[in-house]
């Protein structure tokens, strides 16, 4: 009897092997706002855009993320009153993906300060030759890839073909620093790289101002090199790039 059971646990654990995962073949492109969710609450954007209008800057292709406020005292013991608006950038109507650009300004007056990297522009081609089943595809062989290699000790990790198989994807075309390809030898600020952003969770469902809320594949509109900086899987410890 106890051979018998071990031959059936055996036969049971085959089985649950070679069982596929349905594959949905489902892929969406995103043409949303941004990964992110803003925390402004109401009224801020108001006061953000009247602190811009009087010191003569431009909203232009500005998706404002965050607004703070507070007083304090100089070191004279004077007080003033300081605000700063946090936002992120958009190039020809798409999004600069993790881009980050803040403003200071005291009793309603720009500050000096570093506001963010002034890349060179991309040029206005946002035309792209990659179709979804082709996205979907190249998701898959570069998260495996990534997700194996890396954590291809993990006890907890299921077989190769198994995470978000069943899922639908999301693809986003926009920009990313080109700093952040792999070894790419750019500098951070210098220049933008148009790329699709794919991932298994619709981007404007996320945490605010999380890097890398779920498995997320870079793929480069020209070349098709694509790269994965958080292979993150269900169930699996959170990983930050």
């Amino acid at each position: 009897m106890k051979n018998a059971a071990l031959i059936l646990t055996a036969v049971a654990f085959l089985t649950a092997c070679q069982r596929s995962v349905h594959d949905s073949g489902c892929i969406t492109r995103y043409a949303g706002p941004p990964y992110y969710t803003t925390s402004l609450k109401a009224g801020q954007l108001d006061t953000i855009n009247a602190l811009f209008s009087a010191n003569g800057l431009s909203t232009a292709n500005l998706i404002f993320m965050a607004y703070y406020s507070d007083t304090t005292k100089d070191s004279t013991g004077t007080p003033y009153f300081i605000q700063g608006a946090y936002a992120s950038v958009t190039v020809n109507g798409l999004p600069v993906f993790f881009s980050s650009f803040a403003w200071y300004f005291r009793n309603g007056i720009l500050q000096p300060a570093n506001y963010g990297p002034r890349y060179d522009y991309p040029g206005n081609d946002t035309t792209t030759t990659w179709t979804l089943p082709a996205l979907r595809s190249q998701f898959f062989k570069t998260y495996e890839a990534a997700l194996y290699n890396r954590n291809y000790r993990s006890p907890l990790l299921a077989r190769p073909g198994t995470y978000y198989r069943d899922s639908c994807l999301y693809a986003q075309l926009g920009y990313v620093d080109a700093a952040s390809q792999p070894n790419s030898g750019t500098g951070y600020g210098k220049k933008l790289l148009k790329v699709w952003r794919v991932m298994p969770s619709n981007p404007n469902a996320v945490i605010p101002f999380y890097r890398y809320p779920a498995a997320t594949v870079f793929v480069i509109d020209s070349s098709g090199f694509a790269w994965c900086p958080a292979p993150l899987y269900p169930g699996g410890p959170i990983a930050f790039d």
